[in-house]
């Protein structure tokens, strides 16, 4: 069988599995099993796939028409324009979680030591990015589950944060951090209502980790914690950002508002115009 075949036959059963992107899908589970590129995938479309390429393209083009994320199939996805490894024991980072980094980078000084906690890190995909991205940065990646925890260390020590990263498991209820330690605290953490589990794509429930996604109490419960914990452990001054579901921007702001704790509080929109992350500074 010919590249191009392999191509063929793959997108038309994807399609029919009612799989997104079915052809780009099979060129990068082409690619995958090559080792090419997407482009020297186009160039190689008449290559004879040997035996063995075949059936091991065959049995992954099944996995993905079952529902299974391309990301655990091929072990990584991109955030911010680096390569993450993934597992199904973390989140998939998306598109929209790189507006937290962004916002990161607009608000504080790129120049000056700064310390930050990443709080439920799953990959670690924002925690590694911000340190990569600022080399005088050093921060910590906090997350209870211990699984994740090892895949967050194996992104930081293969792309060259480790030594600023400290990798810490616990709760986001109980931070062992000292008050007023930390110019910066970002989080994703889980905020989907355990109401709205309809609303949920298949393949997510089926394949992403439920401790990661599902929050109680509206969804709410964890960003609360978040917001509990930043009001002790930011310095005067420092900032929180929050990633949370397009539909509680105001619920946070209202928590952000219900102490003493936070002025400049503010929230901003994704790509597709959505609400998608809240900002506040320690008083």
């Amino acid at each position: 069988m010919r590249l191009r075949e392999y191509e063929q036959n793959a997108a038309r059963r994807l399609t029919k599995a009612g799989v997104d992107s079915p052809r780009l899908c099979a060129q990068l589970l082409a690619g995958h099993v090559l080792g090419l590129d997407r482009l020297h995938c186009v160039l190689a479309a008449e290559c004879e796939l040997t035996p063995d390429q075949a059936g091991t393209l065959e049995a992954l083009t099944a996995r993905r028409a079952t529902g299974e994320p391309l990301a655990h199939i091929l072990g990584d996805r991109e955030f911010f324009g680096r390569t993450f490894l993934v597992t199904p024991d973390t989140l998939i980072p998306r598109p929209e979680t790189e507006l937290l980094v962004e916002t990161a980078l607009e608000l504080l000084p790129a120049g000056q030591p700064l310390r930050f906690a990443d709080l439920g890190a799953g990959s670690g995909c924002i925690g590694v990015t911000l340190c990569l991205e600022r080399p005088r940065w050093c921060g910590l990646l906090l997350e209870l589950s211990a699984p994740a925890l090892e895949v967050a260390r194996a992104n930081a020590a293969r792309l060259g944060a480790a030594t600023r990263l400290d990798a810490l498991r616990a709760d986001l209820r109980a931070i062992p951090l000292a008050a007023g330690s930390c110019d910066l605290l970002v989080s994703n953490p889980p905020y989907i209502a355990d109401a709205e589990r309809g609303q949920v794509m298949d393949e997510v429930l089926r394949f992403e980790p439920h401790s990661a996604l599902f929050s109680p109490e509206a969804g709410l419960a964890h960003l609360r914690a978040v917001i509990a914990q930043a009001a002790r452990l930011l310095r005067p001054g420092g900032l929180l950002l929050l990633e949370h579901g397009a539909a509680q921007g105001k619920a946070v702001r209202d928590l952000l508002s219900a102490g003493d704790a936070f002025v400049g509080i503010a929230t901003r929109r994704d790509l597709a115009g959505l609400e998608r992350c809240a900002l506040a500074r320690k008083v």
